[in-house]
């Protein structure tokens, strides 16, 4: 076998990463922003360098297929780390207005009121968006529905892109980490646009004393937050 075809999924990695360096520069500061980024970062690539030298070579004696499953290994990584980052993804929603359920049957009662709709979800604060070691731009809105469950809104975002960004809201203003307190909402649907996150019902966030946080999960470092009041 050519030592080319040994060493292509090196050189795909070598390039995919330098892409990364270059488009996103902040997404290599994140490696070294901290010790568990850096710990995080030191893990993935030491255990596909272990792959690479130590464990395939002794497991797998036909070259070809030692490449090949090389070579969807450091897809994987490229496809997880590095494409998100080079990559915008806008997300357009509608603020969403709790209907009364109409698909489960009901009974008819002739001299019931007629069943309504709630009211449209009312903005009780806003903040915003500002970047951590990130750029991000755009407004957090807290809405509040009728049954006092809320809503957050990331409204006209646009945040730098990267990889497994996840959406928090944490007790206290300007915090930069989940923490034991944080609660996840979701994943973060895109980096641009306009989306909206439900808050559940047993949370009571208070206006002014509460963080939205955009956090990297496989980095474990801060994106963007926002403390609407």
């Amino acid at each position: 076998m050519p030592r080319w075809v040994e060493l292509a999924p090196v050189v795909v990695l070598v390039l995919a990463f330098s892409a990364k360096a270059i488009v996103s520069p902040n997404s290599v500061r994140d490696v070294f922003s901290g010790t568990q980024a850096f710990l995080i970062a030191a893990a993935i690539f030491g255990t596909w360098v272990v792959l690479w030298l130590v464990v395939l070579p002794r497991l797998i004696s036909n070259g070809w297929l030692r490449v090949g499953v090389l070579s969807v290994l450091t897809l994987v990584l490229v496809v997880s780390l590095v494409v998100p980052s080079l990559f915008d993804k806008k997300v357009v929603e509608t603020l969403p207005a709790r209907d009364q359920d109409s698909s489960a049957p009901q009974a008819v009662d002739p001299e019931a009121p007629s069943p309504t709709t709630e009211a449209t979800p009312v903005s009780v604060a806003t903040g915003k968006l500002r970047g951590i070691d990130h750029d991000a731009t755009g407004s957090v809105v807290l809405y509040q529905r009728s049954d006092g469950s809320f809503i957050v809104g990331l409204e006209n975002i646009d945040i730098e892109p990267g990889p497994d960004y996840k959406v928090y809201v944490v007790p206290g203003a300007n915090r930069e980490a989940p923490g034991d307190d944080g609660m996840f909402l979701s994943d973060l649907r895109g980096n641009q646009g306009t989306q909206y996150y439900d808050v559940p019902a047993d949370a009571r966030v208070v206006a002014g004393e509460w963080t939205v946080l955009i956090w990297c999960r496989a980095f474990a470092v801060p994106i963007a937050n926002a403390t609407p009041a």
